[in-house]
This record gives C-alpha cells, structure tokens and sequence, in this order.
C-alpha cells in the first residue's frame, strides 16, 4: 500500500479538489488504469489496484493499494462533547473513533456507517502520516505498513 501525502502551501483543500491531484498523481506515477468516479468513490476500471481520498485543512492523503480500502485524515483536534455523545463515540479515543467511521464510509460507499455499527471483520490501521493528525485507513483483509510519500501540491 502506498499513501500520498499532498501538503497545500496556501490555504486549505477545497470538496471536489481530489479528483484532480488523483488524476496528477496518476499521471506522475504512471499509472495508466483507467480512473472513474462511482457516487463519489475513485476507483480503477479493471485493475488489481483500489483508491481511497481524504483531505483535512492543508493535507491530503490518497490511498493506493492492491485491495479494497478506506482512508480518513483529520487535523487533530478535540470534538464536542455533545457529539461524541450523539454518535456514541469511545470517549477514550474519539477523533481516532470519529477517523474509523469515516474509513470505514469510504471502504463500503455507505455513509451510514457513522451512526450504525462497522462490521466486526473491518480491519484498521493507523498511519501517522503528518504531524498533528490523525489518520486511519480501513480493510477486510489484513493491512500492510504502508509507503509514505510526501509531495508538495506543485509537483503536480
């Protein structure tokens, strides 16, 4: 599994700005599959390869591996009490609760999963890829260390 961490210099990333870096990033490596976008999910059309995008302030983080997976960055912070309570998240690790969920919404393409249970044989990693956040990427297979990269957002 190779994780790419694209730092922006200014501002922050914008929803709708990962198609773009994935097809970059692509082009970078060249990876020649064929890219398509089904309800929101990247994915490769007749490839051994699966894609998984999350961006949080400044970073983005785009997943490449050979299963299925799920990937969720956020900038570390600390969450309301009102919604740890609401959603029912570990009050012992709640971002890192909050990252699993959202993981696990990329991994199956099914936004429920922030309120209703993950299935028991999803499988997590945490990657620190970038300091001052959390990141966690989801599975049902077993989960390889992954590669980092980091690339500034002018490299593509």
């Amino acid at each position: 599994m190779h994780l790419y961490v694209l730092l922006k210099q200014h501002g922050r990333w914008s929803n709708g700005s990962s198609e773009l870096m994935v097809r970059r990033l692509c082009e970078l490596i060249e990876l020649k599959e064929q890219l398509v976008y089904d309800q929101g999910k990247p994915s490769f059309i007749d490839s051994n390869y699966f894609l998984s995008v999350s961006h949080s302030d400044k970073v983005m983080v785009i997943a490449i591996a050979d299963q299925d997976i799920g990937i969720d960055i956020e900038k570390d912070k600390i969450l309301k009490p009102e919604l740890i309570e609401r959603l029912k998240l570990d009050v012992s690790a709640p971002l890192i609760d909050w990252c699993k969920r959202e993981a696990a919404i990329k991994l199956y393409n099914d936004k429920a999963y922030l309120y209703k249970p993950i299935p028991k044989d999803t499988l997590f990693r945490i990657a620190d890829v970038y300091d001052a956040y959390t990141c966690v990427i989801a599975g049902t297979q077993a989960l390889s260390e992954p590669k980092i990269f980091h690339l500034k957002e002018e490299a593509l």
